[in-house]
């Protein structure tokens, strides 16, 4: 996509020299390159902002692990050192305003380092149109040295190796920030500490959600004109790009005629996006909900408050019985994330079966069949929607039928499963367990009220004003836990105070766990001993910083979850030296 004339404006345009080829005019303006630029190539940068106020964190990210091996590989090479400055993130807190900002800092770019990167882009187009299948870019900086000695691309030697200047370095970072990732977007898509990308359109600021800060404004706001140095470029156009091209990576769609749509990205990142302004009065927008490599699990929940090492102990339990449960609460409360890591608890014997719109749930179980959802395309392919799934999965002599979310006709299905014994879990918007069992007896649901109870137990999560020192923050919470007698009977096992922010759990009012184990020939003293023991085998698993920093924790958990189903007093006393306690 080649940029119009009208979108690339120049307040003061000189006459400069580039490294051009021998038929160019060696009087080519700054601008008219910028011009022939397709719009994702555009060096933008986040705005620099004097940071005031007390910072609460301060890290960088690494952009280098976002380079292709083959980019790595060809600097080695060529005798080069591969090195490129990181952006900076800073976490302030805003007094004015009484909320967090997150302060993104990125390499500011002058009239030389613009240079550099507009023939680094040239030479990179001329040696893929020999043929080539990957970039050299140690051969290519090489040859430009070589034949354009003005420009300053190395800056002497380091152990026999090459060093590139402060000039070229920067130009490579806007080069592999925008060849290989999403323009001024990529750091907040490689900052592992982000979970949600939220872009409402222009001159408004980019949000994120920071898994220690929550949802906070950044100082990126893509305005009707952005510049680079004296040239103004098109935020319209950098927006509309980037919707685009996120779209269709997600194979679908989206256009004037249909300016919505929402998909799942290679990489497991979910995309929801609108486009220019027929639906969204301030331009394209869209929200990414980064897919986590390594998912949040029953430990991070812990050491987070979303939940004790009591409460996670009954849940385990619970689930160890085949108890069907429910996440509820509103949009973004954490009730997939809640549903996840309990089904990690799963005992590996059991058959987990797993049904989603898009695929979020991630486990470590070796057990467990994932299906999902898809859209009708071409001649003749049929859609494959959750109720079809759902009544696939039954052949499928699952344990645990798990639907993502229920809000149509699959709801009868699920619970139809769960009433012949099958183990069930699921996620549902709604604010408490009496308004989720009024949704799910009324339209369009209609599920009987005999079957309601089918569902034991009921999770409601919400994200809270919790008090952090002398500052009030917005936390994530389980705030009770209900077991289902009958569909107007419910008995509150766990309920969390807000006083001290601090859970609450009471084993006697657990009347359908207590009918479960007296089935089992175990009394309600025996459970209790096993819920404490639990619950402690939790506490020193969350205080073993060798699991929990790990970054394949939900593998690790799980390993130690089968170490306790098989040998318990073992796996306790291996716990207790990785966390250097001891339990009496």
């Amino acid at each position: 996509m080649k940029l119009p004339l009208d979108r690339v404006k120049s307040l003061n345009v000189p006459k400069v020299k580039l490294p051009l080829g021998k038929t160019e005019d060696q009087s080519t303006t700054l601008l008219q390159r910028l011009q022939d630029l397709s719009v994702s190539l555009l060096p933008v940068s986040t705005e620099f902002v004097l940071v005031q106020g007390e910072i609460f964190s301060n890290y960088e990210i690494n952009l280098l692990d976002y380079a292709p091996s083959t980019i790595k590989e060809s600097f080695n090479r060529a005798g080069i050192i591969f090195n490129v400055p990181n952006p900076q993130v800073m976490v302030v807190y805003d007094d004015e305003k009484g909320v967090y900002r997150y302060v993104l800092t990125e390499p500011p770019i002058d009239r030389t380092k613009l240079i550099i990167y507009l023939a680094l882009i040239d030479e990179i187009e001329r040696y893929l149109m020999t043929g080539a299948q990957d970039i050299d870019l140690g051969s290519i900086l090489i040859n430009l040295s070589r034949v354009y000695r003005d420009l300053p691309i190395f800056g002497g030697e380091r152990a026999g190796l090459k060093e590139l200047t402060v000039d070229t370095k920067v130009a490579l970072y806007y080069l592999i920030r925008n060849m290989f990732g999403y323009n001024v977007i990529t750091p907040f898509l490689l900052d592992p500490k982000i979970e949600d990308i939220s872009v409402s359109g222009l001159n408004l600021p980019v949000y994120i959600y920071h898994k220690d800060f929550e949802y906070m404004p950044t100082n990126l706001v893509l305005k009707p004109e952005m510049r680079i140095l004296d040239y103004s470029v098109s935020g319209d156009a950098i927006l509309d790009e980037l919707v685009l091209r996120f779209i269709s990576l997600a194979n679908r769609t989206i256009s004037l005629a249909n300016p919505i749509a929402d998909g799942m990205l290679p990489n497991g990142d979910r995309i929801a996006a609108t486009y220019r302004r027929e639906v969204s009065p301030a331009g394209s927008s869209f929200v990414i909900r980064k897919f986590a490599e390594s998912p949040i699990t029953i430990l991070d929940l812990i050491n987070s408050g979303v939940l004790s090492p009591e409460v996670a102990a009954y849940l385990w339990y619970a689930i160890d019985l085949r108890l069907s449960f429910m996440a509820i609460g509103v949009t973004g409360a954490g009730k997939t994330t809640v549903m996840s890591s309990i089904l990690n608890l799963v005992r590996e014997n059991m058959k987990i079966v797993s049904i989603e719109d898009i695929p979020e749930i991630k486990l470590a179980h070796d057990n467990w069949v994932a299906l999902s959802a898809r859209p009708a395309y071409g001649e003749g392919a049929k859609e494959i929607s959750l109720m079809d799934l759902l009544k696939l999965s039954l052949r499928y002599r699952p344990d645990i039928i798990v639907v993502g979310e229920i809000r149509g006709e699959e709801a009868y299905v699920l619970f139809q499963a769960i009433s012949t014994g099958h183990g069930g879990a699921t996620t549902f918007h709604a604010y408490d367990s009496e308004s989720a069992i009024r949704r799910l007896m009324n339209e369009p649901l209609n599920i009987p009220s005999e079957w309601i109870p089918m569902m034991n137990l009921i999770i409601t999560i919400r994200r809270l004003p919790v008090y952090v020192g002398d500052k009030v923050v917005l936390r994530r919470r389980i705030v009770a836990i209900d077991e289902v007698v009958s569909y107007n009977d419910l008995r509150r096992t766990v309920r969390w105070s807000p006083a001290n922010d601090a859970h609450v759990f009471d084993l006697n009012a657990a009347r359908v766990l207590k009918e479960r184990v007296e089935e089992a020939g175990k009394s309600l003293d025996e459970v209790r001993a096993e819920l404490e023991r639990r619950a402690m085998y939790l506490k020193l698993m969350a205080s073993s910083k060798s699991i929990v920093q790990s970054p394949e924790s939900y593998k690790l958990l799980k390993k130690y979850i089968i170490k306790y189903t098989i040998k318990p007093e073992e796996a306790i006393k291996e716990l207790e030296y990785l966390a250097g306690t001891t339990v009496v």
